[in-house]
Parts: structure tokens; C-alpha cells; sequence
């Protein structure tokens, strides 16, 4: 059985043109979490502190993933892309070589969720920009003797979902039910992050309350999530494979794996040849 090794509180911060927000995984957990890169949450019922939303921003070298499980997110990118997300969908968008976007939050009655970066391999950073949106009807529900889980993306026994172009990952949304416990089956060199999305979890002796992140040790073949409260929780597992190279990521939305590519992309933002095409979004 695996065993939690760190416990990562979230951190409220503001971001974009004003979103409040809670920074939980980042530059100071990346090495432990290869190769997922950042992790920030969403619980809101005042549209004041989101809906000013994400503007126009550019990112490289890596994917973003964002889950919403309450409310609504709209996405228009560099590449003619324009589409919303509503509850329990994911939006996945591979920058690759470059891509700008927006992420617009109309007002809802609550915002919850949570958004991933996701690194790419050095061979992969520069591959071809895409946007998927993954949708309920492309989100299997997979009932387990206490609960049921989310498949998001991935695999999940003989269960397949939205699967990733380039590096492999399992994102699932369990749910337990009062009381209960699920199991899960994990290979020995897979990379595993747990994050308490509703209520608090345990693991052996270690229990991760709402909005913190679970760092999992590295090897192991199993790891069982304990629901020791009086209501139903959900926990979100995100489980891929070390990239195990070097990353060069200053504050900023683009990530590379030395310094001297990430000051030539942000030269390419300043100097108008970042995107490796002639599309333009605002056309």
C-alpha cells in the first residue's frame, strides 16, 4: 500500500483579470508531483470574484486541464476554438508549440472546480496546438461497491474515457460514500497526486482535508482512500508518468526545459512570432 508522504495546503490567491482562486500545487511541488505542474481550485458563489475571467494569455510546453464540476467556462483560442464547459465537463488543451486563449466565467449560482497543468516531454513541446472538450455524454460513471467514480480521461479497468495524445493520464473523480473505502489499482512506476475536492480523505494515517493535495510516495502497487466522515466525499486522482527531465518555469504560463527557451518564447510573445501560424482569433 502507498502512504501519503506531504500534505499541500491551498492558498488563496487572485489571478487573471481578478478570479479569486486557492494555489495549491506550483513551482515548490512540481518535482514531486512530475509531471503535473500546478493545481488551483475554484469555490465561489459571488460572481464579482470571477467573472472578469482569464483574458488573452499564451502558453507553451504544456497541457491544461480544467474540470468543472459547478458552473460554467468559456474557452476562444488562437486556433478559431470557441466553446463552453458546464457542469461535471472538462475542457484539455494541448499549447504544444503555442497558443493564445481566454477562459471567460459567467455568472453562475457557485463556481467549483479545479484547473491542471500538465507538462509535455521535451520531444513534445512543440507539437501541433489542439483544444478538446470532453462532455458528460464522454464521462463514464463507473459504480464500485461504496461509491461510484468519474472517468475523466484515461483508463480505469476496462473502462476507457477521453485518452491523451501525448502523455499518459488517468484523472478520475471518486466518490465515496459515509463510512467506506475504495481501493485502487495502481502500476509500480505510475505518479499519483490525490486532492480533496469535497470533504477530507484519509490515507493510512495521514487525512487530507477539503482543498489540500496529497503527495504520494513513488512505488507501490496500491493505495486505499478512506471516507472516515459522516457524509459523501469526492476525491480527485490524477495519476500519469514521470517525465524526470529538466523544467524551466518562472511565474508565468509557459514552461520549457531551459532558460534559454523559455526567454526565447516569451521574446516570441513580445515580438509578435510566438504562434506558428497565420490564424488570429479575433478574425
Amino acid at each position: 500500500m502507498r502512504k501519503i508522504i506531504d500534505i499541500v495546503k491551498p492558498e488563496k490567491g487572485i489571478d487573471g483579470a481578478g478570479v479569486h482562486l486557492y494555489h495549491v500545487l506550483s513551482r515548490e511541488t512540481m518535482l514531486d508531483t512530475d509531471p503535473l505542474l500546478l493545481l488551483d481550485a475554484f469555490d465561489s458563489t459571488d460572481p464579482k470574484q470571477y467573472e472578469a475571467g482569464f483574458p488573452l494569455h499564451p502558453h507553451r510546453g504544456i497541457e491544461t486541464i480544467s474540470y468543472v464540476y459547478k458552473g460554467t467556462m468559456v474557452h476562444k483560442d488562437s486556433l478559431g476554438n470557441e466553446d463552453a464547459v458546464n457542469d461535471g465537463e472538462v475542457q484539455w488543451m494541448t499549447a504544444g508549440s503555442g497558443i493564445f486563449h481566454e477562459e471567460m466565467m459567467p455568472p453562475v449560482e457557485k463556481l467549483y472546480g479545479v484547473q491542471l497543468w500538465l507538462n509535455l516531454k521535451s520531444d513534445d513541446k512543440f507539437t501541433v496546438p489542439e483544444y478538446f472538450a470532453i462532455s458528460k455524454d464522454k464521462i463514464e460513471e463507473i459504480k464500485f461497491d461504496n461509491g461510484y467514480l468519474r472517468l475523466l480521461a484515461g483508463n480505469y479497468k476496462d473502462h476507457q474515457g477521453f485518452i491523451s495524445k501525448h502523455q499518459p493520464v488517468n484523472y478520475y473523480d471518486i466518490h465515496i460514500n459515509p463510512n467506506s473505502s475504495f481501493e485502487l489499482d495502481l502500476e509500480d512506476d505510475d505518479s499519483i497526486t490525490l486532492f480533496a475536492l469535497i470533504g477530507n480523505f484519509t490515507v493510512g494515517d495521514k487525512t487530507v482535508e477539503k482543498f489540500h493535495a496529497g503527495l504520494v510516495e513513488r512505488k507501490g502497487e496500491k493505495i486505499l482512500i478512506e471516507n472516515n466522515t459522516d457524509k459523501e466525499i469526492a476525491v480527485l486522482a490524477f495519476i500519469s508518468k514521470r517525465i524526470d527531465e529538466p523544467i524551466a518555469w518562472t511565474p508565468g504560463p509557459i514552461v520549457m526545459n531551459t532558460q534559454e527557451e523559455l526567454d526565447k518564447a516569451y521574446e516570441e510573445v513580445r515580438n509578435g512570432t510566438f504562434i506558428k501560424d497565420d490564424i488570429d482569433m479575433n478574425k
